[in-house]
């Protein structure tokens, strides 16, 4: 708290970021170079390994100086995929994306919102079928619509919500 998170709450110009409607170039550098959006990834695939309440303690500090600046390193540790990722995504997934996530190279984002259900993911209407390709692969077709998804004007990977259907019980 003392180190990295107090210089990158000395870096902040809240009123800037509040005016320009934009986080510095250079916050952002320093945010990917000290793997301020891998705080929840384990070290062994090049995050902090940070348990939850280091997580909150870090928001908690940088809302002290910047909303935005929060907001910017808490979705893509609490709403981001890389939590999904670490629990459920393959050897190979984890290996190639974990580390680009904790690094910044890749931006997620997480799509729950929509128009008609708001927030409520027990309401959402999104859908994902999942059929069998030409070529024998598991593919699924996603139909969506959703709204208000933070970090999406730049995200690279987005986590979406959707209910998934299997009419040929292929799983």
């Amino acid at each position: 708290m003392d180190g990295p998170v107090e210089h990158l709450c000395q870096m902040i110009d809240a009123w800037k970021i509040w005016k320009s409607k934009e986080i510095p170039s250079d916050v952002w550098d320093y945010i990917r170079k000290e793997r301020f959006l891998g705080m929840i990834i384990p070290k062994e695939h090049g995050g902090l390994g940070f348990s939850a309440l280091a997580h909150s303690e870090v928001i908690m500090k940088l809302s002290s100086r910047s909303l935005a600046v929060a907001i910017q390193v808490m979705v893509p540790n609490s709403l981001g995929p890389a939590e999904l990722i670490i629990h459920y995504g393959t050897d190979e997934q984890k290996k190639h994306l974990l580390p680009r996530l904790a690094r910044g190279e890749e931006m997620p984002c997480f799509g729950l919102t929509e128009p008609l259900a708001g927030s409520d993911a027990g309401a959402i209407n999104s859908t994902g079928i999942l059929f069998k390709g030409q070529d024998g692969k598991l593919y699924v077709r996603l139909n969506w619509n959703k709204r208000w998804i933070t970090l999406a004007s730049i995200s690279t990977i987005i986590g979406l919500a959707f209910r998934l259907r299997d009419p040929d019980n292929l799983l």
